[in-house]
């Protein structure tokens, strides 16, 4: 038996349910899936979940229960589906698409409204939801990659030019349209995001960016703290399954934000977690061994699955630092770094492939990362650059500052290497400094450090989700104000061209020769040191039935359950 590519599927077994009358409120259907408790295990710790706030995917996974946007996307196919929106219609033009709401949805009960009933969700909520996005506040990081440059008028509105957003027309309680600048192939795509989800006037004004009521699936328990986060069933959830029953099924679910791998694959032998979404290959072969015959019953009760994510792992260059406002110092850095090395010796197999060519990976039909020049090592022409840039052997070059993130020891054992390879290739000095997510990661969009550890996971099925993090348009003039996305501080007027024409453009081959135009450029500029395209172990316990995990780790547990 391999290990290393060991793929066990959910049993075949085909179980009948029905709904049974009364459930919650006495007027609704309750399915017999009902009940039970999900457990599952993240590494990384959550700052905000106020959603215009989000910036990692551990937040962005909590904030998608709590909250329900315009549309959804499918855990199977990673197509848009409708959520609060049951159906929409483009113009043929694409310039406007006109949204028509669930009538009957509601947000929680919360004890901000009147009598605590959550009040209906109309058109009226949406204009606010997406006002509010386009507001050019402190905590609002997602502006940027949501409605910047597509949504007509919103740019003004940030700007404070204007007091509404012209692009935005209600037409009655449950049908409102959006004008956009230009066709898009993803701008409903990015309305799935948790970022964008529809929030309730009331609740914001009650709660500010302590937000944690909205309208999803579960409920935020407010005893839930950062290591571990508690969400109820919502009684009240607009949407059912096809037997009219109603969903969600769980009754809770529970994020555990574990200290280490080996925490949570201890939880997971004792039966205390349902799903770790990554686990290191190096503790694949020990795993399956120590547990074979949880894998190999009839049916096994514990499953293991591989595949390519959507997902790359790089370090960021604060472009706007010296020496790393020098395109030859950090080509030099990318020239010297062996990726094969790397992924073979650190990783050993814990990645798809070494990314020698670009950020995007390659899991995009259509987008070959092949043709993307990147870095592979050539040490005479590292020498050279650097030596071109003013530091022959690496003479005169400063200190250098490394930030990876706590939590995960991979990241520190690639800081090491990496550390060995500039000092052995370049004799440049490199330390590394290990801190939590949350303030690693304010530390970086202040532009507090020379290289941070960083890694994207695809917020849509599109290379543009990845290149979406380098237009510098919108980079802040002072060094310490915050940037999001676009941490590097990276501005090249050539890149955001291209960028924007691929981003505007509703004919995927034209999107997508645009988009590698865009990454050649970013990859000559030398932006970021691109590592390796993730590929993930996960572990799945099997009596979890209705959960599909898909390369984006996008989880919908409305429809998951678990079997006795």
């Amino acid at each position: 038996m391999n290990f290393n590519i060991l793929i066990l599927l959910l049993s075949s077994t085909i179980l009948f349910y029905s709904c049974k009358s009364g459930g919650d409120g006495g007027n609704t259907k309750a399915s017999e899936k009902n009940g039970g408790t999900f457990v599952m295990a993240e590494n990384s710790q959550m700052g905000s979940i106020y959603p215009i706030s989000v910036t990692n995917q551990v937040e962005a996974l909590i904030v998608s229960q709590i909250h329900e946007s315009l549309v959804r996307l499918d855990s199977k196919t990673l197509e848009v589906i409708p959520g609060l929106a049951q159906k929409w219609e483009i113009t043929p033009d694409g310039k406007k698409i006109t949204f028509f709401l669930v009538k009957g949805a509601h947000f929680q009960d919360d004890k901000c409204y009147k009598d605590g009933k959550g009040p209906e969700i109309t058109a009226k909520d949406v204009l606010f939801s997406l006002t509010n996005i386009s507001n050019n506040t402190a905590e609002n990081y997602q502006f940027n990659s949501l409605l910047k440059d597509r949504l007509v008028g919103a740019n003004d509105f940030f700007d404070k030019k204007t007091q509404t957003i012209s692009g935005i027309k209600i037409i009655n309680d449950y049908t409102i349209s959006l004008d956009l600048v230009n066709p898009s192939l993803s701008f409903i795509k990015l309305l799935a995001n948790p970022a964008a989800a529809i929030i309730n006037e009331t609740a914001l004004k009650a709660y500010g960016k302590d937000l944690k009521t909205g309208a999803g699936p579960f409920i935020y328990d407010l005893s839930s703290n950062n290591d571990r986060v508690v969400l109820h069933k919502n009684p009240n959830y607009y949407l059912k399954d096809s037997a009219g029953c109603a969903l969600p099924y769980l009754d809770t679910l529970i994020v555990e934000v574990t200290a280490s791998i080996e925490d949570g694959l201890l939880m997971f032998e004792n039966q205390k977690l349902d799903l770790i979404n990554t686990l290191p290959s190096l503790r694949v072969k020990d795993v399956v061994e120590k547990n074979i015959k949880e894998f190999i019953s009839h049916p096994p009760k514990s499953l293991l699955q591989r595949e390519p994510e959507m997902v790359s792992q790089f370090y960021v260059f604060n472009t706007k630092q010296k020496p790393f406002d020098n395109a030859n110092v950090r080509q030099a850095i990318n020239y010297a770094i062996d990726r094969e090395k790397l992924v073979d010796n650190i990783l050993q197999g814990q990645a798809i492939g070494a990314a020698v060519n670009g950020i995007t990976p390659n899991t995009f039909s259509g987008y070959d990362i092949k043709k993307i020049n990147g870095y592979s090592l050539d040490i005479e022409k590292a020498k050279k650059l650097l030596a071109e840039a003013g530091f022959p052997n690496g003479k005169g070059f400063p200190e250098v500052r490394i930030l990876v993130n706590s939590g995960n020891s991979r990241n520190s054992s690639v800081a090491v290497e990496l550390q060995k390879q500039l000092k052995q290739n370049l004799n440049i000095n490199v330390n590394f400094e290990s801190l939590p997510n949350v303030q690693k990661y304010e530390l970086q969009m202040h532009g507090k450090g020379d290289i941070y550890r960083d890694a994207w996971v695809a917020d849509f099925s599109s290379p543009e989700s990845f290149l979406s993090l380098f237009v510098g348009d919108r980079v802040p003039t002072d060094t310490a104000a915050a940037s999001y996305p676009n941490t590097s501080r990276y501005q090249n007027i050539t890149y955001d061209t291209y960028f924007k024409k691929g981003r505007d453009s509703n004919i995927k081959d034209s999107s997508y020769a645009y988009f590698m135009k865009a990454e050649q450029i970013l990859m000559n500029d030398a932006v970021i040191i691109p590592l390796w395209y993730e590929g993930t172990y996960r572990l799945l316990t099997n009596k979890v039935k209705g959960l599909h995990l898909n390369a984006m780790r996008y989880y919908d547990f409305t429809k998951a359950y678990k079997v006795k």
